[in-house]
Formats: C-alpha cells, sequence, structure tokens
C-alpha cells in the first residue's frame, strides 16, 4: 500500500479519527470523522484542492452569511444611515432564509430561488437593495477565500424594475408646476425648491440640507451636505458619495426666484435652512412628496415621481449639449455610466433639433433677395 504523505490521521479515545495537516496558511486545520476511510478521503480532497489551486480554508468556508452579515454591518466605513439601512433590510428580508446557511452552501440556483420567492411579497427597491446587500456581503467571502466565487449572479437584479420608464418635464411643465406651487400660500414657499430640484439637479437630501450661506454671488449653490430622517430622527451628514460635493450653478431666472424667496422665507442666519417648513425645521420627504403630488395632479401630471424632477434637471443639461464630465460634475455622479443614460435621453431630441433646422432653414429662403447676382449669365 503507497505510503500517505499528506497530513495525518489518528484515532481517538472516543474512537473517532481526527485527520489533521498543515495548510498554505500556515494553520493546522483538523476534521474528525466516524471512519478512517473518510478522514484519509478528507485529506486527499483537500490535497486535490491545493494542487488545483482552488483551496479555501475549511474554518472559513464553514461561516454562515449570517456571522458575515454581523461582521459586514459592524464596518467602521458605513454611514449611520447606512448602516440603519443595511440592519432593517437584513432583518426583514435575508436573515430568516439566509442567517444558518454557510457561505460555501449558497449556490446560484438557491439565490435564484430566493430571489424569485421575495419578489411575489416584496417592493421591487427593497427587493433589489437586498440583492446587492446579500452579494456585497457574499464579495468579503470571496475576498477571504471562503468560496471561490459570489453565487449572486442575476442580471439586472440589483437595479429595481421601475413600473414605467423616469421621464423629465418639459420647460414648460416645470415652470407650470413651479406657478401651481406659488398660488396657494399654504405651498407658496416650496416653488423655490421644485425650481432648483428641476433646474440644478440636485438631489432631495442634498437641497433640504442647504443653507444660507450655500447660496454665493452669481448664482451659485454650495453642496456640502445632506439630510435624511433615520430611525425618527434627522441625521445630517456628507453627501451621498464624495463626488456629492460640488457647486452648482443655477440659471439667471431661477437665481432671481431664490433670492426672492431668501428675502421672504428665510431668516437671516447664515445657518438657517434655505428651503424648511414654515416652523423652520427640516423637510420630510414624506410631506414634500404629498405636496408635489396634489400640484402636479393640478395641473394634470398625476403619474409624475418627485423623484424625476432630478430626472429633469439632468436630461435638461444634457439637452444644452454638456459634455459627460460635465455632467457628472454637475449631478455629484462619481462615474460616466449614469451621465450617459441622460445624454442617450437627449438624444431622443433628433426630431425637435431637425425642426429647429428646419426653421433656420426656411428662414434663409423666405428673406427678401437683396444682393446682386454677380454669377456671368
Amino acid at each position: 500500500m503507497a505510503k500517505r504523505t499528506f497530513g495525518s490521521v489518528d484515532r481517538l479515545p472516543s474512537g473517532r479519527y481526527r485527520a489533521r495537516y498543515l495548510g498554505p496558511d500556515g494553520r493546522r486545520h483538523t476534521k474528525i470523522f466516524g471512519t478512517k476511510a473518510d478522514a484519509w478521503a478528507w485529506l486527499a480532497s483537500q490535497q486535490t484542492d491545493l494542487l488545483r489551486k482552488s483551496w479555501r480554508a475549511p474554518n472559513l468556508s464553514s461561516r454562515t452569511v449570517g456571522e458575515y452579515a454581523e461582521d459586514y454591518l459592524a464596518r467602521n466605513d458605513l454611514r449611520g444611515s447606512t448602516r440603519v439601512l443595511y440592519a432593517g433590510l437584513w432583518r426583514h428580508h435575508l436573515a430568516e432564509p439566509w442567517a444558518d446557511v454557510p457561505v460555501d452552501e449558497v449556490t446560484p440556483a438557491a439565490v435564484r430561488s430566493w430571489h424569485a420567492k421575495a419578489g411575489r411579497t416584496t417592493g421591487p427597491t427593497a427587493l433589489a437593495q437586498s440583492y446587492r446587500l446579500l452579494r456585497a456581503m457574499l464579495n468579503v467571502a470571496v475576498a477571504d477565500e471562503a468560496i471561490a466565487s459570489n453565487p449572486c449572479r442575476l442580471r439586472g437584479a440589483g437595479t429595481p424594475k421601475a413600473t414605467r420608464p423616469s421621464r423629465a418635464l418639459t420647460t414648460a411643465e416645470a415652470l407650470q408646476l413651479a406657478e401651481q406651487l406659488g398660488r396657494d400660500r399654504r405651498t407658496e414657499r416650496y416653488r423655490a425648491l421644485l425650481l432648483v430640484l428641476a433646474f440644478g439637479g440636485l438631489r432631495f437630501g442634498e437641497a433640504t440640507a442647504l443653507r444660507r450661506s450655500d447660496v454665493l454671488p452669481g448664482g451659485l449653490l454650495r453642496v456640502e451636505r445632506s439630510v435624511r430622517r433615520v430611525g425618527g430622527r434627522w441625521v445630517v451628514g456628507e453627501p451621498k458619495i464624495d463626488a456629492g460635493h460640488r457647486t452648482v450653478t443655477l440659471p439667471a431666472a431661477i437665481a432671481a426666484v431664490l433670492e426672492e424667496h431668501l428675502e421672504k422665507h428665510v431668516t437671516v442666519a447664515p445657518d438657517a435652512l434655505l428651503f424648511s417648513t414654515s416652523s423652520g425645521g427640516y423637510l420630510a420627504r414624506s410631506n414634500w412628496n404629498a405636496t408635489f403630488r396634489r400640484a402636479a395632479g393640478a395641473i394634470g401630471l398625476p403619474a409624475f415621481r418627485p423623484h424625476e424632477l432630478r430626472h429633469t434637471g439632468a436630461t435638461l443639461a444634457a439637452v444644452t449639449g454638456a459634455t459627460t464630465k460635465e455632467l457628472m460634475r454637475r449631478l455629484g455622479h462619481p462615474s460616466p455610466a449614469t451621465a450617459l443614460l441622460y445624454q442617450h435621453a437627449a438624444d431622443d431630441r433628433d426630431a425637435d433639433i431637425a425642426r429647429a433646422l428646419d426653421a433656420m432653414l426656411g428662414a434663409i429662403t423666405e428673406a427678401p433677395d437683396d444682393h446682386v447676382d454677380e454669377r456671368p449669365e
């Protein structure tokens, strides 16, 4: 019988067999079996994995998804609001099916089955966020070499499936909405907010965190913080991403409206909120959404979503011919991908451009022919 050279097997006082070997990580790995044959078979499988360069530490691969979740949620680089969001996603959508499952037993088929089942009772946004969180936690397991690859491979699962494609307001529609808000003394204070969102492209949390001191000469807005409601309290922090720190130039007409807003609705204190409730507090997104929808419905735009004001600001900027890099800076995007979406949306105006060119050509051909034709007869 050939002499075995990898690892060792010894019998314990209990009658069971202990297999041991020294791994490439410098640690001794051990597993207990009922028979000697099983112990040697396990050692042989570990040696094969080493030769194929697919070996991973057995103690890591036996860690559960729940253990990885606990570590992930304790990370120091998570913002407070993000930690609360992730903890809620884990508790409500991921813990029950995944907490006790060892990471090396999470398969693409299991992820696909969970996603299909969860999709029947979970909204599209929460489902996409939960999938992204699961994928991020398992990426850590890949980095630890606890698993060879991430089993979260569902194409498009990390993007919410919208009930309809986003659309941008036209300039006329945006001005009409602002006018509708301005008609009612209870909502007149939000007219400037709508125009800043629609023509500046700010995120709602960025706009509602602005202070008087963030309004600079020349129609400039300095964006350096964001606010959101987390766990029943307001949390003010850095913008969503590093690229969120920026200065946005407003069109002169919108800057003029903002100046009127400052005089009428904002106290002289430098730290006074630019867009607040009538009592001077932060404006809740739910209250704004309700106010916005009433105004949209009043002018015949009942299906327009409040978040699409940012989409409007991005699309209108793209229509001006802004480059990808310029859009990234204005909108606070870290990569070209999203900015390119708005440039593609601007491509839909090709027919409008053609009509404008027709008008230019028509103006020339209809002009009186006053010049002298110097061509030879």
